[in-house]
């Protein structure tokens, strides 16, 4: 209650708040909603999240899909290693790197097909890049935490791994799974959609 619903009981409290302190009650969601720039910006930042979060579509694979190898094929530790790298990076340096490799001079830059690194594309691509390695360990963790004695029952009726997977795997890791899920949409949204204020 005191480290999570008590600062999250005042922030929303400020945005029923002036910039003097004094209640306005729905002024702020009203004047918010009224503007076309800030209501566009909220679909923006809701669509980005999304997409850095589930989408399958992307030539580069989302966060959350990438985060959840099947159990059989855990990572290596080189992988593990590699993957959480962008966890002991200072923060400017992703944005610097996709500016080298996919910028105007970037030597990758042909991998877009055209589009430009400086729009959606650039900020889901640095979205997928900061939140995999954060998917990765709560995945990993609920990976590690499954019940063995199912994967050998499976293996000893000779369930396809395809099954293992769907009925096994999935439901184990349900709970890690909607947990990154939440970290990647929450880290993926824009901090202007965070208060109507």
């Amino acid at each position: 209650m005191l480290a999570i619903a008590l600062p999250l009981a005042t922030l929303l409290s400020k945005s029923f708040q002036d910039g003097d302190g004094r209640f306005v009650g729905l002024a702020n969601y009203v004047r918010y909603f009224s503007t076309p720039t800030l209501v566009a910006s909220l679909w923006n930042s809701f669509w980005v999240a999304a997409l850095s979060t589930v989408d399958r579509r992307c030539r580069w694979r989302s966060s959350t899909p990438m985060a959840s190898p099947a159990r059989a094929c855990a990572p290596s530790r080189l992988f593990m290693a590699l993957a959480l790298l962008p966890l002991f990076a200072p923060s400017l340096l992703s944005a610097i790197s996709l500016i080298y490799i996919f910028g105007n001079q970037g030597f990758l830059k042909s991998w877009l097909m055209g589009a430009s690194v400086y729009g959606p594309i650039g900020i889901i691509l640095a979205q997928v890049f900061y939140c995999f390695p954060h998917a990765l360990m709560i995945l990993i963790t609920a990976l590690s935490l499954a019940d063995g004695r199912l994967y050998e029952a499976a293996a000893a009726m000779g369930t396809p791994r395809w099954r293992v997977f769907w009925t096994v795997t999935l439901p184990g890791a349900r709970y890690g799974l909607i947990s990154a899920v939440f970290v990647v949409l929450h880290a993926g949204r824009s901090p202007i959609s965070a208060s109507p204020r």
